[in-house]
């Protein structure tokens, strides 16, 4: 197995032990083309500014396609620059429905 697999798992593990209820999985981040530290990044982000205000919603249940204007609508409110918006995007993009 290769250090890069070994790392990414270890990070699935990490990320599943820390009490987030979405972990990122490896399978969707090599999909996605994405790198670990940013779907872990995002999730920290996600995990932390959405649920200081309501319940975690299950990114499954929207598309990608969906997910960019529910963030949009939150972002003033959630104090999420355009930068965080972009890696909360980047974790969502790894758990979406009908994610490619």
């Amino acid at each position: 197995m290769s250090k890069k697999s070994l790392f990414s798992i270890a990070v699935v593990i990490l990320l599943s032990c820390s009490g987030t209820m979405f972990a990122a999985k490896q399978i969707d981040t090599v999909k996605n083309k994405a790198s670990v530290d940013s779907v872990k990044t995002g999730n920290e982000l996600y995990v932390n500014k959405c649920k200081r205000c309501h319940k975690l919603k299950d990114p499954a249940k929207y598309t990608m396609a969906q997910w960019p204007g529910l963030v949009n609508k939150m972002q003033k409110r959630a104090k999420i620059t355009d930068q965080e918006k972009a890696m909360i995007l980047t974790y969502l993009a790894t758990e979406a429905k009908n994610k490619k």
